[in-house]
C-alpha cells in the first residue's frame, strides 16, 4: 500500500499521484481546489484529511475507509455513500452539495452533516444516531427504518420523518419546526 501525507492545492507544490488510488493510504493530507473526475478509489484509506473546495463527483470509492475525514465546501453529488466501508466511518461535511446520494443502511453514528445541501438523499436503513444535521437542506430525503436517534434536526430544513418507520428517541427538533415530523398523521401546526 502506498502511503501519503501532503498538500495537495490547484497549483500546489506536491504533484498529486496518478490514478487510480486504489489501496493508497493517505494520512493528514490536505486537498484544495481540485476536480477528481471518475477517480477510482476502491479499498483507499483517508485519515484525518481535509477536502476543501473539491469537486468528487463520480468517484469510485467501494471499500474506501474515511476516518476523520472533513469535506468543506466540496460537491459530492449523486455519490454512493453505501459502498464506502462502514469500519472506522468518521465523516464531517461543512457547506457542502451533496444532493441525491445514497446512504442506505450506513453506519452514522456522530457524524456532521452541517449546512449542507443533501436533497433528494436516501438515508434508508442508516444508523444515524447522533448525527448533527445542523442548517442542511434535507429536501425529499428519504428516511425508512433510519435510526435517527440522539441526532440534531433543530435548524434543518425541509426534512419529513415518519416516527412511527423510524427512531426518533431523543431527537432534537425545534418547537418552531415541527411539520415535517406530524405531517404524515395527519396533524396540523398552526
Amino acid at each position: 500500500m502506498e502511503w501519503f501525507n501532503l498538500r495537495f492545492l490547484t497549483d500546489g507544490p506536491d504533484p498529486l499521484p496518478n490514478g487510480p488510488w486504489t489501496n493508497h493510504h493517505f494520512e493528514s493530507c490536505h486537498f484544495e481546489g481540485l476536480t477528481f473526475g471518475e477517480m477510482d478509489w476502491r479499498n483507499t484509506r483517508f485519515e484525518n484529511c481535509t477536502f476543501d473546495h473539491c469537486n468528487l463527483v463520480g468517484v469510485r470509492w467501494t471499500g474506501a475507509r474515511l476516518h476523520g475525514v472533513t469535506l468543506k465546501e466540496c460537491t459530492v453529488d449523486k455519490l454512493r455513500w453505501c459502498t464506502l466501508s462502514p469500519q472506522f466511518l468518521n465523516l464531517s461535511l461543512h457547506q457542502c452539495q451533496a444532493t441525491g446520494g445514497d446512504w442506505s443502511d450506513l453506519d452514522l453514528k456522530g457524524c456532521k452533516l452541517i449546512d449542507s445541501n443533501l436533497s433528494a438523499c436516501d438515508f434508508s436503513g442508516a444508523d444515524a444516531r447522533n448525527v448533527d444535521w445542523s442548517g442542511s437542506k434535507l429536501n425529499e430525503v428519504i428516511f425508512h427504518r433510519s435510526d435517527l436517534r440522539e441526532g440534531d434536526f433543530r435548524t434543518a430544513t425541509g426534512w419529513n420523518i415518519d416516527p412511527q418507520e423510524n427512531r426518533v428517541r431523543d431527537t432534537r427538533f425545534a418547537s418552531n419546526n415541527l411539520e415535517g415530523l406530524v405531517g404524515r398523521m395527519g396533524i396540523r401546526l398552526d
